[in-house]
């Protein structure tokens, strides 16, 4: 009998995989949502999943039905201000992070979602993986690139946040960089959660090979840019899968060359009804060092995860020169709110005031008495 026959095939989670979403701002907020309401959907123990919030804005907390939720003490808000957010976080985090500490799944993979243009997540993101990598937490990033439309300020804030992580990267696993350009935000974080959530489902159990917990989780602690990509059980072939990567319309910040680091790819079917050809795909999207392959997972899905990619440079670059381009704008802007013009006006209705120092030799310049004193004191000189 045919061995991809005797799978039944389900949504379930691979409950092995240890994983913890930690979302900082209100960016970050929708995408741990959404992945948390895709994996509660799936059958299977999710007691190795975790899902935290972080926020300076109270408002912003009570928008999500997240199990844990800490706000950064007597903070409003930080108004797209990222030094507000560094602030906020300097005066809570040895408050915060005993209680964050506790809802970190044990040796589990942490990935901390955020806007790169915000002024909360933006801001504490770089320095909250900082710390939790110094505490020997496994940590990845889910980051979200601004759209053109964006403000200058927001682009400039993301410019500021990447370079920031990019200083993390050698430490970090995988940064997963969205970009806003793709598509509307909320497709884009329904996008995103439907392909984490299928990483998240990866269990292979066939002879020909599997995708093993150890090789899951090295696609997802490879340093540098990763990307996921599924595409169903019938079009699971090299076309579709590169037709899918080359869309100008894929939610990730679009790849500079091939370089690839990593490829793992879950296959619905056996090895022997497999569509994908490894030599074509290599030759489309650049060839890795190191591959993982994995058949008959237990889903209808093929899954494929590229790590440790070039960062996108290209596209931050742009995005930079589009905020340097504007200088004259953001100066005469900050002028506007802080420069003190000293005041230039005239009193039409102030009383003259007569300079009694100044005398021509043609004219007196003394009245009264006073002159008539001078005109004594001259005649007795002479």
């Amino acid at each position: 009998m045919n061995e991809n026959k005797n799978i039944m095939r389900k949504r379930s989670i691979n409950d092995r995989l240890k994983i913890t979403v930690i979302w900082c701002g209100a960016c970050g907020n929708g995408i741990c949502a959404e992945i948390q309401k895709d994996v509660f959907a799936l059958e299977g123990n999710k007691s190795n999943v975790s899902f935290i919030g972080i926020n300076t804005s109270t408002e912003d907390l009570a928008t999500v039905d997240l199990d844990h939720k800490i706000h950064l003490n007597n903070s409003k808000g930080a108004a797209c201000n990222r030094e507000n957010g560094v602030q906020d976080l300097a005066e809570s985090i040895e408050i915060i992070l005993p209680e964050l500490q506790s809802y970190i799944i044990e040796d589990s993979i942490v990935f901390i979602a955020t806007s790169l243009g915000g002024g909360t997540g933006s801001a504490i993101t770089p320095h909250l993986a900082s710390i939790l990598l110094g505490l020997g937490f496994r940590v990845g990033i889910i980051a979200v690139l601004p759209s053109d439309n964006e403000s200058l300020k927001i682009k400039d804030n993301s410019r500021q946040t990447f370079n920031e992580i990019e200083g993390l990267k050698p430490q970090l696993g995988s940064i997963f960089i969205l970009d806003n350009n793709s598509a509307d935000k909320q497709q884009i974080n329904r996008t995103f959660a439907s392909l984490f959530t299928s990483v998240m489902c990866i269990n292979n159990k066939s002879q020909d090979g599997n995708m093993d917990l150890a090789e899951i989780e090295a696609c997802l602690t490879t340093p540098s840019f990763s990307i996921i990509t599924k595409v169903s059980r019938k079009n699971g072939n090299t076309a579709k899968i590169v037709e899918i990567l080359n869309d100008n319309n894929n939610i990730f910040a679009k790849r500079d060359d091939k370089v690839v680091s990593v490829i793992g790819i879950s296959e619905a079917v056996s090895a022997k009804e497999s569509n994908i050809d490894m030599t074509g795909l290599r030759k489309e999207i650049g060839i890795a060092p190191t591959e993982f392959h994995g058949y008959l997972s237990a889903s209808e899905e093929n899954v494929i995860i590229l790590s440790g990619l070039t960062m996108p440079y290209g596209r931050v670059d742009t995005m930079a020169e589009s905020v340097d381009s504007e200088a004259d704008i953001i100066q005469n802007a900050m002028k506007a709110t802080t420069q003190v013009r000293t005041a230039n006006v005239s009193d039409v209705f102030r009383k003259p005031v007569i300079d009694t120092t100044t005398q021509t030799t043609n004219e007196p310049k003394m009245l009264g008495m006073a002159a008539l004193a001078d005109l004594k004191a001259r005649r007795i000189s002479k």
